[in-house]
C-alpha cells in the first residue's frame, strides 16, 4: 500500500457497497421489461425493491426507485 492510499473505515465501505447495490437495483427496475419477471408489474417491483433497500446505510438514493419512506425521528433529537 502506498503512502497516498486512503484506508477506508468500515462505515464508509458499507456506504459504498450500499450505493452500488442501490444503483444495480435501480437498473433492474429501469429495465424490468427485459430483465424482470413478465408476470410482475414493474411498478410493483419498484415499490418492493425500494422498501427492501431503504434501510441500507448510505447517503445516495437512485431516483429510478420510489422515494424511501422518511426515517423516524431520532429520540435524542439528533439528525
Amino acid at each position: 500500500m502506498s503512502a497516498d492510499t486512503t484506508v477506508l473505515g468500515v462505515n464508509e465501505k458499507k456506504h459504498r457497497v450500499a450505493k452500488h447495490l442501490i444503483q444495480q437495483a435501480a437498473t433492474l427496475v429501469e429495465f424490468w421489461g427485459e430483465m424482470g419477471d413478465p408476470e410482475i408489474d414493474s411498478e410493483f417491483a419498484r415499490t418492493c425493491i425500494a422498501r427492501w433497500l431503504e434501510d441500507l446505510p448510505g447517503r445516495d438514493w437512485d431516483q429510478r426507485l420510489n422515494e424511501p419512506r422518511p426515517a423516524p425521528p431520532d429520540p435524542n433529537g439528533e439528525s
